[in-house]
């Protein structure tokens, strides 16, 4: 199961990417592996209007990559092992860049969290990052459930 050593945790900084951290941790103590949190980060949109004074599109992507930088090592903190982070700028889908970026890594596992759904209509359409993660994934992939059917099935 863990050739590379390296367990990928996408975030999106949800309470289900930190609760898949955990998880990705246990598992990367117990294999001895290295945990790896990446955000693919939204690219910038920007819109320029004569009428208007707007900071450059530079100055707004560099203080995204601060703000969203911050709120990886704040998630990575709140975890107690040793996380190797990762930012990345989204070039299109972000199932995509994850499944790109493990292949790249190379990882052994995914760790991803699942969120509970409901924007139907969208889900419908679109589909779930996850599922997308999970059919074009180059390794294996495990996904968490959302944090409150977790407590649920516990009680």
């Amino acid at each position: 199961m863990i050739k590379h050593n390296k367990i990928l945790v996408p975030t999106d900084f949800s309470e289900q990417s930190t609760e898949s951290l955990r998880r990705a941790a246990v598992l990367a103590q117990k294999f001895d592996a290295e945990v790896h949190l990446l955000h693919v980060m939204k690219p910038s949109m920007y819109f320029e209007i004569d009428m208007v004074i707007a900071p450059s599109l530079d100055d707004v992507d560099s203080a995204n990559q601060k703000i969203e930088l911050s709120q990886l090592k704040a998630q990575a903190a709140a975890c107690d092992f040793e996380i190797v982070l990762h930012l990345e700028e989204s070039v299109g889908d972000h199932s995509r860049n994850i499944c790109d970026f493990a292949k790249s890594l190379p990882a052994d596992l995914i760790v991803i969290g699942r969120h509970d759904e409901k924007k139907v209509l969208r889900h419908m359409f679109v589909g779930a990052t996850v599922e997308r993660v999970v059919a074009h994934a180059p390794c294996s992939v495990l996904v968490t459930a959302p944090h409150d059917l977790i407590r649920a099935a516990e009680s």
